[in-house]
């Protein structure tokens, strides 16, 4: 844990900020070979962790807040989107010291940091932060710690959200290049994640319409996102049956967005979606990730400086009772 001025000493009651990364959702094939890649499935050094609490974008701001926040920066070496309650790992070949088989445990081993980090500093206000893998892991460990009693003040959810029926259609209408995740991918996600994560009735839209899930959530994303194949159109399932033309990345972010919507003008949630660009391609909208940018957003929507504004909301939520 780091932040200005923690320490054995620093009793001075805080906010909490609590950063959780991307790195994409991983598992082992029938085989035991770690897809799509063996990174992300082994313990992170100090260091490493470390280096997604970096001054830029949306966590500058916050490093320099006048309420003097407290930071975490949790480990994703599960691979398993924050989202593991000790589940059995399938078809992982490696074991632990006593010969018994591994398992995942990100959405238990997240919210044991962010109760550790409470308990040994006096702590105000907790908000999670997540991006890409990380910000569905945001949305899980949100839930988790509200169906706990203890419910984060708000969560920051930028650019990944679980959509499973948006998963099926891309890879049946072949929007994403190499087809994107199958059933195969699919279901071994779903087996390395807790159980209630890993039903579908429980997507996070879903939680959010039926009042399950009413942490305060700042959803953002660029609507063409390459992450999840950008604006590529696609006959976009929509929650009550029926489908609509949309844009992948915009696809997969609507259940969500239309759940915060439908909360009414009175909510603490709120939608950002903005046209974040990469330099070398200006109004492109084509950037995955934005709170970590020290971008300009150009869609007339939001606000150009939308770090800003989501700080912000930030401040607003600090304002709760």
């Amino acid at each position: 844990m780091i932040g200005t001025k923690v320490g054995s000493s620093d009793t001075a009651t805080r906010p909490l900020w609590v950063r959780m990364r991307g790195g994409g959702v991983g598992f082992f094939d029938a085989a035991g070979n770690p897809q799509p890649s063996a990174q992300n499935k082994s313990e992170e050094s100090a260091a490493t962790s470390i280096g997604f609490l970096n001054d830029v974008g949306l966590v500058k701001l916050v490093r320099a807040d006048p309420a003097a926040f407290r930071l975490v920066s949790v480990s994703m070496c599960n691979h398993d989107i924050y989202a593991g309650g000790d589940m059995p790992d399938p078809n992982n070949p490696n074991t632990l010291p006593d010969g018994s088989g591994r398992t995942t445990n990100g959405l238990f081993a997240t919210k044991a940091a962010v109760q550790f980090a409470q308990e040994l500093y006096p702590t105000s206000k907790t908000f999670l932060h997540g991006t890409s893998a990380g910000s569905a892991g945001a949305l899980a460990v949100s839930w988790g710690l509200e169906e706990q009693g203890i419910p984060p003040a708000g969560a920051i959810a930028d650019s990944g959200v679980v959509n499973i029926e948006w998963e099926q259609a891309q890879n049946e209408q072949g929007v994403c290049p190499g087809g994107g995740r199958g059933p195969e991918a699919l279901e071994a996600i779903k087996a390395r994640s807790q159980y209630q994560l890993a039903d579908i009735k429980n997507e996070p839209d879903k939680l959010v319409s039926r009042g399950e899930l009413a942490v305060p959530l700042l959803h953002t994303w660029s609507r063409a996102d390459p992450n999840v194949c950008g604006a590529t159109p696609m006959s976009c399932p929509l929650r009550n049956g029926t489908t609509k033309t949309l844009g992948a990345a915009d696809c997969v972010h609507e259940p969500l967005r239309a759940a915060i919507a439908g909360l009414g003008a009175g909510s603490k949630s709120r939608n950002v979606r903005v046209c974040v660009s990469p330099a070398g391609n200006p109004g492109s909208c084509a950037t995955h990730v934005v709170t970590t940018q020290n971008a300009t957003n150009t869609d007339p929507a939001e606000p150009a400086d939308y770090n800003a504004s989501i700080m912000s909301w930030v401040r607003a939520r600090l304002g709760d009772p």
